[in-house]
C-alpha cells in the first residue's frame, strides 16, 4: 500500500512539473516580424517613433550579434531606428524584443507595445 502511494505521488508530481513548462506560456509580445538576412548584411528598421516623450528600449537582446542597438540621433532624423548585424560566421535563428512607448503627452507615453523581430541568418 505504501509503495503504491509513493509511486502515485511521484507520478502526480512528475505530471505537474511537465505540464508547467515555460513552453506552455503564451507569447508576450504585440507584433512580430520574420526577417531573413545574410550574415554579411546590415538590417535597419525605422520604428517611426520621434515624439519628445516617445521612445524604445531593447527588452530582450539578441544572442548572435555584432551590432544590435537602437539609434535616435541626427543621422536618423530623430526617429528611433533599430540596427542589427549578426556575427559574421553565424547561421541560424536569432531574435530581439523591443519595447516601444508611443502616444506620449505631458504625462508620458500612453501606449506600450512589444515588437519581436525573428531573424533567420544565412550565408
Amino acid at each position: 500500500m505504501k509503495k503504491n502511494l509513493k509511486l502515485s505521488l511521484i507520478l502526480i508530481c512528475s505530471l505537474l512539473l511537465t505540464n508547467c513548462s515555460k513552453n506552455d506560456e503564451p507569447e508576450n509580445f504585440d507584433s512580430e516580424l520574420n526577417i531573413t538576412i545574410s550574415n554579411s548584411d546590415n538590417y535597419e528598421l525605422d520604428l517611426m517613433i520621434s515624439g519628445d516623450e516617445e521612445g524604445a528600449t531593447i527588452r530582450t537582446q539578441s544572442q548572435f550579434f555584432q551590432k544590435s542597438k537602437l539609434v535616435r540621433d541626427s543621422s536618423t532624423n530623430w526617429s528611433v531606428v533599430y540596427k542589427y548585424k549578426s556575427l559574421s560566421n553565424y547561421t541560424g535563428m536569432d531574435f530581439v524584443e523591443i519595447e516601444t512607448c508611443t502616444g506620449g503627452n505631458s504625462t508620458g507615453c500612453s501606449n506600450i507595445e512589444i515588437l519581436r523581430i525573428n531573424f533567420t541568418v544565412t550565408d
